[in-house]
């Protein structure tokens, strides 16, 4: 296969969508923002108050879906379904909201992402539309948060250059942050994050040294039927967007805990919204960013180097699994660039998602005895633990990365 070929199948999982046949009513999310509350509220107590994802038909579809079988991440979107619009507001619905994501501790809401504005949900914007939206969450969050803000002090480990402003109360701590535009004149997104005093970590700004050897140890689970897997790998959903490779590369920062979301990772990664990720630039950006973080990025299958002239895999079938083995033993998962639909795997692709074309997932185990690897997509609840024969894989390969700590 040639490398033109490659980028030609290098396109981002995405799901067709339809004009929006009809409109729910506002969901609004001003609870998330009742710091006295919503640090106290459990899972049940959530799922009571908003409607959930079910299989069951029901005649207003739900308004929320969790991202994991652990119910640990909630999502709202405004673009959930393809013939529905969810309409989603704060500040009284005064602005409207693109997508929310509630993080959950022990069974209880710690964190909150609010996106006002990302370019793959939302589309380009102008600059000075973008100034007044900024301007306006702000002055309502002055009055709510009852004390002045201060500029965010860019930690050194920041995947690319953030600006934002922070409020800190006793009851709970607010940061409002977009994409340094001055030199694309491109914003790329405009989001609040919220969090429990207590559980503002590495994701609100703090200075992290990341990931240790002995954490990343301690995710390897092994099983009675012979899967070794990487546990505790977020999820992350990409939504009707040309994300795989942006979204892949957010839940290996986040599992690294290196704060970069996959709104970040598209401007860093150059990610166009429907066609994804050119895998000639996303290697070239990779590199760059890995010594911010004391990691080591690495192209263990390089699609450029990946066949010979006679059109050969340079990389047997054999060290293709010992690299798998290799990381996973580790508690490393893999970036893997792969062309789907070709080898059947369990569970079987979506019928409404993307079924075919290059995609981008992540390895995270093996089964020896069943000769399979295990894998997830960055498609939600479900997709969280796959599997597919490990030579099928082998042949689907498109290529393979690593990022981890310095020295491991």
């Amino acid at each position: 296969m040639s490398f033109f070929k490659w980028v030609l199948l290098w396109v981002g999982g995405f799901l067709a969508t339809l004009a929006p046949a009809q409109t729910l009513e506002v969901t609004s999310l001003d609870p998330l923002l009742q710091f006295h509350s919503i640090w106290q509220t459990t899972v049940p107590m959530f799922e009571a108050k908003y409607r959930v994802h079910t299989d069951t038909p029901q005649e207003q579809p739900p308004q929320f879906e969790w991202l994991s079988a652990t119910k640990d991440r909630a999502r709202f979107s405004r673009k959930m379904f393809t013939n529905i619009e969810t309409k989603l507001g704060l500040f009284g619905g005064a602005i409207q909201v693109e997508e929310a994501i509630v993080e959950f501790v022990q069974g209880q809401v710690a964190r909150a992402t609010i996106s006002f504005y990302n370019r793959g949900d939302s589309g380009k914007i102008e600059l000075g539309r973008f100034d007044a939206l900024h301007k306006m969450i702000g002055r309502y969050l002055g009055p709510l948060m009852k004390v002045a803000p201060r500029q965010q002090i860019v930690s050194g480990n920041a995947a690319s250059k953030v600006i934002g402003w922070r409020w800190d109360t006793p009851k709970g701590i607010a940061l409002l942050e977009h994409n340094d535009y001055s030199v694309s004149n491109q914003p790329e997104f405009l989001r609040l994050k919220i969090a429990a005093p207590s559980q503002a970590d590495w994701s609100m700004g703090k200075l992290s040294v990341g990931v240790q050897r002995m954490a990343l140890l301690k995710n390897v689970q092994k099983t009675a039927e012979g899967d070794v897997f990487i546990a505790n790998v977020p999820m992350v959903d990409q939504g009707a967007k040309g994300y795989c490779v942006a979204a892949s590369c957010q839940r290996l920062f986040e599992y690294m805990q290196i704060p970069c979301d996959q709104h970040e990772m598209a401007q860093l990664l150059n990610v166009d919204v429907e066609s994804g990720a050119n895998v000639r630039y996303m290697q070239k950006s990779l590199a760059k960013v890995d010594g911010r973080f004391n990691v080591t990025f690495k192209p263990l299958v390089n699609p450029e180097k990946y066949y010979d002239t006679k059109g050969n895999p340079r990389v047997s079938l054999r060290e293709f699994i010992v690299l798998i083995k290799e990381h996973a033993d580790k508690g490393v998962p893999l970036l893997w660039g792969l062309e789907i639909g070709q080898y059947p795997e369990m569970p079987a692709l979506p019928s409404g998602g993307q079924v075919s074309g290059g995609h981008m997932r992540m390895v995270i185990g093996y089964n020896t005895a069943k000769q399979e690897i295990l894998f997830t997509d960055s498609w939600g609840a479900g997709h969280e633990l796959k599997r597919m024969n490990v030579e099928h894989a082998f042949q689907a390969t498109l290529g393979l990365y690593s990022m981890s700590p310095r020295g491991l």
